[in-house]
């Protein structure tokens, strides 16, 4: 994995946070974080409660995934001392199979409000427009996310639409906004982390 972008099979994201593969020690974070039900409101996919099952199988599709696919897709946001405060992914995309990606992500309740997600995800698009060799990165988010929505917006992605009653969670029907980001809209500058 490494590369210019990545060194030592990491990712700075800024002082004493950093992008790294999950490893089946990360089991315990995902069982504790993933407990929050703030953290549940906030995606579509992550079960609630979260038990040791879902993390299980979670880690291990992610590392098979890995494996057959050469490339990382789905990066742990981890603390200076590796602990996973987070994950920023693309869980679905396999590297050279198509030119976009999807991507989730979330992080630890008390790391809100700090621009870490800003910027994890900021080193995710440039590692995705850089190694997974795409041109286009999309998300969505519930349309009362607004927390989620400027993660977005402040890394360049364009609101491309809102999609009345688009996702169900809990039996009801939410409204979602769909973002984009074009690689031709960001100006990647050579990278020295």
């Amino acid at each position: 994995m490494d590369s210019e972008l990545v060194k030592n099979n990491r990712i700075t994201v800024r002082d004493g946070i950093h992008l790294s593969s999950l490893r089946p020690e990360d089991k315990v974070a995902l069982l504790e974080h993933l407990q929050s039900r703030d953290v549940y409101q906030t995606t579509l996919n992550i079960p609630y409660p979260y038990l040791e099952g879902h993390a299980d199988s979670w880690i291990q599709k992610r590392v098979e995934h890995t494996r057959n696919c050469g490339k990382e897709v789905t990066f742990a946001i981890r603390t200076a001392d590796g602990k996973l405060i987070g994950i920023v992914s693309a869980d679905n995309h396999e590297p050279g199979t198509s030119h976009r990606a999807e991507i989730g992500y979330w992080l630890a309740k008390p790391f809100w409000g700090k621009g870490m997600m800003t910027d994890a995800v900021k080193a995710y698009v440039e590692y995705a427009l850089r190694e997974l060799q795409v041109v286009r990165l999309t998300a969505h988010v519930f349309e009362l996310n607004a927390g989620s929505a400027r993660v977005l917006e402040k890394n360049g992605f364009k609101l491309e639409g809102r999609f009345r009653q688009h996702l169900m969670k809990d039996g009801q029907l939410l409204d979602a906004r769909f973002y984009g980001l074009l690689k031709e809209d960001l100006p990647i500058q050579s990278h020295s982390r």
